[in-house]
């Protein structure tokens, strides 16, 4: 950890994985492989429990679960649909509601 006189933007604002309890990436056409395979596998080993990926097109969200290194489908929701969240918190999420 660096001392706070020592600190810079990007290091000082970062959470620790342990303190993540869902991490959420939305896709875009230039880092849709990444956010869909790089990116869950990193939060899988840092031990983040859920992953919420938001798919552009078509319009859908997906819920998913650590299961040991990796991460597996939980919910599957589509423009129209809602996902009800009751863990690891309780929300309600309507795709077209997080993407213009």
């Amino acid at each position: 950890m660096r001392r706070p006189s020592e600190s810079n933007s990007s290091t000082a604002d970062c959470v620790p994985a342990d303190a993540v309890l869902l991490v959420g990436e939305v896709t875009a056409p230039h880092t849709a492989l990444i956010d869909r395979v790089l990116k869950p596998h990193l939060y899988a080993t840092a031990g983040i429990e859920w992953y919420l990926l938001v798919e552009q097109d078509p319009l859908a969200l997906y819920l998913q679960q650590r299961q040991g290194g990796h991460y597996v489908e939980r919910a599957t929701t589509k423009r129209g649909e809602v996902l009800e969240l009751t863990e690891p918190v309780r929300a309600t999420i309507r795709p077209e509601d997080l993407v213009p």
